[in-house]
């Protein structure tokens, strides 16, 4: 019989032991190499083959998490073959299953990110789309820390770490983090209801009751910035906005009335200033692209103190031609008056 020859602190047996199970190890890998392989010519074939994204957005986040649970499944395959880790084997068992759930974590993790991306990026029938795209880093912070937070629980508790200590520290460092950034919080959310709602969007033009009017140009998580008449930015703290009464000129085609109140003397021909008013609107109208087709409206409104007021209305394609277009209104109204010699009060 031969003597037992050690090597390392190793005998012989069992460094052949060691030997097949880094066999085992590389042959887990090129297993893992060749799933990756089929799983992204099967993402290539089909991206060309279907319309349906679905499919390819799931097998991308399951790949890299299928390579790393197949190589998880050959290291402990190896390990579970040593003959001299056997003492330790509730241990790397504990080890395995911990590991291997982490994996699934990160795989479900993977899965839902990419499916908000997915979600948020299809065609909607209606205003722009299901998920505004300026909320998918918010949705995908909270998704992605509510699986890790689940997932971490669950693997300290395979661990044999008790849980429940952590669970009652979570919810009072929980509650105190929301008592001190309750102010934050709040614009957080309110950003995350306009974004989701869809009521107030980029590029927007909105006016607040009692507040500024202007473009929307940004809807960060703690404020709005609004660029106004002016070209200043006028920052709006989210709670503020999605509290107050604001008026969205771009909602319903964004098409909007152009109002010019004049008022003409008393003794006036009423007919002969109704009509020039109306030859003129109905130039601009036909001269102007941004002014919409329809009857231009002039109409008197009251008497006052040796004058007579009268309304002239015309309609904009978009509100943000309403200004030129009552400049235009005004500027060849008066003009055209003044050359008729009509007083105006």
């Amino acid at each position: 019989m031969l003597p037992s020859i050690t090597l390392g602190g190793l005998t012989r047996a069992e460094w052949l032991e060691t030997v097949a199970a880094a066999g085992t190890v590389l042959g887990a890998l090129v297993v893992a190499a060749l799933v990756s392989a089929i799983m992204r010519w099967a993402v290539h074939r089909y991206t060309q083959a279907t319309e349906v994204e679905l499919d390819d957005t799931v097998v991308r986040a399951l790949r890299l998490p299928a390579v790393v649970l197949i190589v998880l499944q050959g290291v402990a395959l190896a390990a579970s073959s040593l003959s001299y880790l056997a003492p330790h084997a509730d241990l790397l068992r504990r080890l395995w299953l911990a590991a291997t759930l982490a994996v699934l974590v990160i795989a479900l993790q993977r899965v839902a990110s990419r499916l908000l991306t997915w979600y948020a990026g299809r065609p909607s029938t209606g205003r722009g789309t299901r998920v505004d795209a300026r909320s998918l880093p918010m949705l995908r912070r909270v998704v992605s820390l509510a699986v890790w937070l689940a997932g971490g629980l669950v693997v300290l508790s395979t661990l044999g770490i008790e849980i429940s200590p952590l669970l009652a520290g979570l919810g009072l460092g929980g509650l105190a983090v929301a008592l001190a950034l309750q102010p934050l919080l709040t614009n957080v959310f309110a950003s995350s209801y306009m974004l989701s709602d869809q009521s107030i969007r980029i590029g927007d033009h909105v006016e607040m009751q009692g507040g500024p009017a202007g473009d929307i140009e940004d809807i960060g998580w703690r404020a709005t910035r609004i660029r106004a008449g002016g070209h200043q930015i006028v920052i709006v703290p989210n709670a503020t906005l999605a509290s107050a009464v604001v008026t969205n000129f771009d909602t319903g085609g964004g098409a909007g009335d152009v109002e010019v109140v004049l008022r003409v003397g008393a003794g006036e021909d009423l007919q002969v200033v109704e009509a020039i008013c109306r030859a003129e609107l109905t130039r601009l109208r036909d001269e102007m692209p941004a002014v919409a087709s329809g009857e231009p409206l002039v109409q008197y409104e009251a008497f006052e103190a040796g004058s007579v007021r009268m309304l002239l209305k015309l309609r904009a394609t978009t509100w943000r031609d309403v200004g030129r277009i009552r400049h235009e209104m005004i500027r060849s109204v008066h003009q055209r008056l003044r050359a008729e010699g009509i007083e105006l009060r």
